[in-house]
């Protein structure tokens, strides 16, 4: 599915929302993928964009969880990686989806562990 095409015909939106429901533990692409959808999605079809936000609440959570077990180079290696999760983060704190303070030790070790 083209994702960011759809988002452009509200009637789409139920469908973008299946897709991403269906995609399980989302890679660090599709995470920004899923930003880049809650930031054009408009918030006028509140069901679709609230169950989208609970999506990427969701993953980042799962994200979080396995930072504080120390696992984090097993599904974000540094480089590239940590940049986009530091902007999937930003994202999901600029629409309120997340609250900065929870997430602050997982933006800590994606800057301090880049080389």
């Amino acid at each position: 599915m083209d994702v960011m095409t759809a988002v452009k015909d509200k009637a789409n939106y139920g469908a973008i929302v299946k897709w991403f429901r269906g995609q399980g533990d989302l890679d660090m692409d599709q995470m920004v993928l899923l930003a880049d959808t809650v930031l054009a999605m408009s918030e006028e079809i509140y069901e679709h964009y609230r169950a989208l936000r609970d999506i990427l609440k969701s993953q980042l959570q799962r994200i979080r969880r396995t930072c504080e077990d120390g696992h984090l180079d097993e599904i974000c290696p540094q480089g590239p990686m940590r940049d986009q999760l530091t902007y999937v983060v930003g994202i999901a704190v600029a629409r309120k989806v997340i609250l900065p303070d929870r997430y602050g030790e997982l933006l800590s070790k994606c800057n301090t562990t880049q080389e």
